[in-house]
């Protein structure tokens, strides 16, 4: 991941937003992504982590499985870019890997995330 550059407030993308109005939204002259100015903003990592330290606690979780699912998150090409990255998008990503590594149903998994 890179740093974000936003354009000039010139530059700006005209787009829908959730109500349907459209709104000038900023993007990266770098690599062209969109920024997130919605309500449904990315978590950094370590907030992801202590969800699943939380998680692991409660179920009794082994270290080992905590370890590859945080090698997991951390491989998975955006998922801390807080830039264009959404936290509901976010939140499926992590429920797929916790799925695969705890064993554990998506709603289990939801009703640990605030």
């Amino acid at each position: 991941m890179h740093c974000h550059q936003s354009c000039s407030k010139e530059q700006r993308i005209w787009l829908p937003v959730s109500n349907g109005d459209l709104v000038p939204h900023p993007w990266c002259i770098k690599c062209g992504a969109i920024k997130n100015i919605s309500d449904d903003k990315a978590k950094r990592i370590g907030y992801w982590i202590n969800v699943m330290a939380e998680i692991a606690e409660y179920f009794k979780i082994s270290k080992v499985q905590q370890r590859l699912a945080i090698k997991e998150l951390e491989s998975y090409d955006g998922f801390e870019d807080t830039y264009a990255m959404t936290f509901s998008a976010q939140k499926k990503i992590f429920a797929e890997i916790l799925k695969k590594y705890f064993g554990l149903s998506e709603m289990t998994i939801e009703s640990f995330i605030r």
